[in-house]
């Protein structure tokens, strides 16, 4: 069998210094950084890898950040790729033959796993080998590096049985309370030079969802702002605030005028709505509604999905 060779860089991540690198610098997910730490010193006390690793949960609550750590800590490399990214056997062989021993194997998005490529994993991670079938139609089993996989993905109901029962280790994020929501606000806020009394961030946090890199990108967003309009004054006060609110049109929980646009289509219309309805009046795909514009609107109680359609909720007028 030929083995495609496929490009797989060791990960960069962007904005290094703003990500955490360290579980004590990581905020929230208390039991997973707990677990993870005794699987850690298990691995070093038994000069071994770590097991294999699940991480599922909602885009942009750390899973890449939490994979990050554990290879700076066990001082490993870690190479990455995506699901969707893995066509065909031979790909995901030449990944797994190009790996050093005790390297970390990211795959986000898992769930867009081929089945024939999920079955090549199974036995790598279980007795670290891979099969081949030669041209002459008979198998040859070849040794592969002790490696660690972690695997993420936001669909863990669409993952394969068999697939889960490998996983010694299997964590869900769980969403972000307002305390650790406003330790990463004034965390970010404050590697941006920017200074916020107590009081004005418990109103910021208002006007974002629990999620890190939401609240990341809001705080671009405010840097952004206070550098352009205020020119690096001492403090970001609560007029500049109301100034940026304004300027940023963002309400409560992050919503944006896409979301306030999505609830006046339902207020007007005075019926259920299809998703099919909703997307052409927004002119957007149903998958876009569905995934981008939806999840935040049934967070916050905003709308209800009914067998006749979308409506408002009783709790979200």
């Amino acid at each position: 069998m030929e083995i495609k060779k496929i490009n797989i860089d060791t990960v960069q991540i962007e904005d290094e210094s703003f990500r955490p690198d360290t579980f004590e610098s990581f905020i929230g997910q208390e039991h997973i950084k707990s677990v993870l730490n005794t699987a850690m010193e298990s691995a070093e006390t038994r000069n071994s890898t770590m097991w294999h690793i699940l991480f599922s949960g909602p885009s942009g609550f750390g899973k890449t950040t939490m994979a990050h750590i554990i290879s700076k800590h066990n001082h490993v490399s870690m190479k990455a790729i995506t699901g969707y990214a893995i066509t065909k056997p031979a790909e995901i062989v030449s990944i797994l033959n190009n790996l050093d021993e005790w390297d970390i194997l990211f795959i986000d998005e898992i769930h867009r796993l081929k089945p024939n490529v999920e079955e090549v994993l199974y036995i790598a991670m279980e007795d670290f080998v891979i099969d081949m079938v030669m041209p002459e139609w008979w198998n040859v089993r070849i040794p592969i590096n002790k490696f660690t996989l972690i695997w993420a993905t936001t669909k863990p109901e669409a993952l394969s049985k068999p697939m889960k029962n490998r996983f010694v280790y299997d964590f869900h994020f769980m969403d972000y309370n307002i305390d650790e929501k406003k330790q990463i606000l004034k965390k970010y806020l404050e590697k941006y030079g920017i200074t916020v009394k107590n009081e004005l961030l418990d109103e910021i946090q208002k006007k974002v969802d629990n999620v890190p890199r939401e609240i990341h990108n809001l705080c671009i967003k405010i840097r952004d702002f206070f550098v352009t309009k205020y020119n690096w004054e001492i403090e970001f006060t609560e007029n500049m605030w109301r100034d940026f609110l304004k300027h940023s049109k963002i309400s409560d929980g992050g919503m944006t005028p896409l979301h306030q646009k999505y609830l006046d289509i339902l207020r007007e219309a005075n019926r259920p709505l299809g998703v099919k309805s909703l997307a052409i009046q927004l002119w957007m795909t149903e998958k876009w509604v569905e995934e981008d514009i939806e999840p935040l609107l049934l967070k916050m109680w905003k709308i209800d999905k009914t067998t006749q359609g979308r409506v408002l909720a009783e709790f979200g007028h």
